[in-house]
């Protein structure tokens, strides 16, 4: 899932850097910064992992004008892949900042997204 989230949040061709640690100052905008976490939500009698429940958080920031159309892209993607998800937004001394958190259960064997 790490390398699809990377993949999807890369695609959205309106994001200009997209990295998973925060940088000592912003000097590319629009910036996407993201984090994975994952845990097992169904193991079988042998202990195999056939579910996962994974949550991608994208913090984007932009220093001028709304991030409401990158936002809307990173939805859809996600979306189509079968992840709900959660958003809020915020102004941090005239940079803009929008945080999405998708959530989803990964069926290991069929390799399809259930929403959580």
């Amino acid at each position: 899932m790490k390398t699809i989230a990377y993949q999807a949040i890369k695609s959205v061709t309106d994001i200009k850097l997209v990295t998973t640690s925060y940088p000592d100052s912003f000097t590319v905008y629009p910036t996407a910064i993201y984090s994975t976490e994952h845990k097992a939500h169904f193991r079988d009698s042998s202990m195999n992992e056939l579910q996962t429940e994974w949550t991608i958080t994208i913090d984007i920031f932009k220093d001028q004008g709304s991030l409401t159309d990158i936002t809307n892209k990173l939805i859809t993607l996600f979306s189509a892949m079968g992840f709900s998800n959660d958003v809020g937004d915020e102004n941090l001394s005239g940079v803009s900042r929008v945080f999405i958190k998708f959530t989803g259960i990964v069926d290991n064997e069929n390799k399809r997204v259930y929403e959580n």
